[in-house]
């Protein structure tokens, strides 16, 4: 994810977090009632057996594609992360199968709330974690916080750069979104119980951070803490994946466009 400098633009973006946060809590949309179980036809084991073909599938179409290409070239990235994406279709069209019967709700009024709570926050998290980390000697001076959004910035525009972009953006949000919200979020909530999702919703967006290591700095993987946040409660309000989808392509491909922005 994009790690901001303290600026101008910084300051209200956090002012505005705080605020808007400090509404959220107050106003009860926090609230994360247990209403049932999320996927009806998808139990915690399928959930984790999916989950595992996932991780398995993309894990093998990125060895494939890492074969593909010259080392460091974005050809190579291109290969690799179109690989793995296309070799997780087939878990893809089984969780719609199993998903059909349920259906989402209030999905445009869920995205807009969760990206306007949750992005400026993240945002914010990122860029004290950035600031603060930078003056330990820990990271780097960079507004870069992914590895993805570094190369694309030195990267000549090709056809390889389109294809990393679409994975980047839609690849990542869909396949990320049904991995971590629409198989593990319900499971976690399984395991864990409570009278509400937030045991889970805390989980989910750990795991996801985790699983961020060594290709995002630090201080990003806690701005995507937060963001995992975000996700999960659209996840729960809506009922479905696509509010959390469709939150997670406009981040990443917000952070992109910010990419092309500044360093082309």
């Amino acid at each position: 994810m994009e790690v901001p400098l303290f600026n101008f633009t910084t300051v209200l973006v956090a002012v505005f977090s705080i605020g808007i946060g400090v509404w959220f809590v107050k106003s009860g949309q926090g609230t994360l009632s247990r209403r049932g179980y999320l996927d009806p036809a998808i139990t915690p084991t399928l959930a984790v057996m999916l989950c595992g073909m996932m991780f398995i599938f993309a894990g093998l179409g990125a060895w494939w594609g890492s074969g593909q290409g010259d080392d460091g070239t974005m050809q190579k990235t291109a290969w690799i992360y179109g690989s793995a994406a296309v070799a997780q279709i087939p878990v893809l069209l089984m969780y719609a199968k199993l998903h059909r019967k349920s259906y989402s709700r209030h999905i445009l009024i869920v995205s807009c709330l969760a990206f306007a709570v949750f992005v400026p926050i993240a945002l914010t998290v990122a860029a004290i974690g950035h600031a603060l980390l930078v003056a330990a000697g820990i990271e780097p001076h960079s507004n870069l916080g992914h590895e993805t959004l570094k190369q694309l910035a030195d990267a000549p525009w090709g056809s390889a750069t389109w294809v990393v972009v679409v994975c980047a953006t839609l690849g990542a949000g869909v396949f990320e979104e049904i991995m971590y919200r629409g198989l593990i979020l319900p499971a976690f909530s399984s395991m864990f119980g409570g009278k509400t999702f937030w045991r889970a919703t805390l989980a989910t967006s750990g795991f996801f951070a985790l699983m961020h290591i060594g290709a995002a700095q630090p201080s990003a993987i806690a701005g995507l803490f937060v963001l995992s946040i975000g996700l999960c409660w659209a996840r729960v309000k809506s009922g479905g994946v696509i509010a959390p989808i469709v939150i997670h392509v406009v981040f990443n491909t917000m952070n992109i466009a910010f990419v092309y922005s500044t360093h082309l």
